[in-house]
């Protein structure tokens, strides 16, 4: 028993210096423990910032809207976008492994990550009643974990966080396909980062 106590408390040592090396490399950034968390840092105080972020964020959200795939909302004051993508234009019928066209869809969405901490990215993947709760939670873990994983193959990943929700927070009754399809989705949520506000603080962001 003490041996197994020294070991897990070695594995927690280690994971604490990855951890906190990870955070070192991002520039302090550390990876937030809920959706919440995510969304609402790193908040803006001074009026003048928030209403420049938000301007800046209306324009890429209107041209995101081009894409009619897409749901695109904002929050947060309009300082952060929100964008639904349905999962079966990324993931074949219960599968886990993109599909062959998710890169295409993906794809506008890597230029955001270009410069470091102007963007925070959560990925937060949902599914459908349809199936039980533990495979539709494993089902969204392991999609959003794929997702994730392209991200940090074509763009980097340093300052993206991953939820997985399974078959809970519906868009739309159950009781269509139409309806089943909004509920099985991606929402990515553009959260503005610390180089995002510093522009605005500068009157830099255009």
């Amino acid at each position: 028993m003490k041996l197994l106590s020294s070991q897990l408390q070695f594995l927690a040592l280690a994971i604490m210096i990855m951890t906190a090396s990870a955070a070192m490399a991002q520039g302090g950034y550390v990876a937030p423990m809920s959706l919440d968390e995510a969304i609402n840092n790193p908040s803006i105080r001074d009026n003048k910032v928030r209403s420049s972020v938000s301007n800046y964020q209306m324009k890429q959200a209107k041209i995101l809207l081009e894409d009619r795939n897409l749901i695109v909302e904002t929050m947060r004051n309009k300082e952060v976008i929100v964008i639904s993508i349905p999962a079966d234009l990324l993931f074949e019928p219960n599968e886990t492994e993109l599909s062959d066209d998710a890169s295409d869809v993906l794809e506008r969405f890597r230029g955001f990550l270009r410069t470091p901490d102007f963007y925070r990215m959560a990925l937060a993947m949902y599914h459908d009643d349809s199936c039980s709760n533990s495979f539709s939670r494993q089902l969204t873990d392991k999609r959003v974990q794929s997702v994730y994983d392209w991200f940090a193959l074509y763009s980097g990943a340093n300052y993206v966080s991953t939820f997985s929700f399974g078959n809970t927070n519906f868009l739309k009754p159950n009781n269509s396909i139409q309806n089943r399809r909004l509920n099985r989705r991606l929402e990515i949520y553009l959260i503005p980062g610390n180089a995002m506000i510093d522009q605005a603080k500068r009157n830099l962001l255009k």
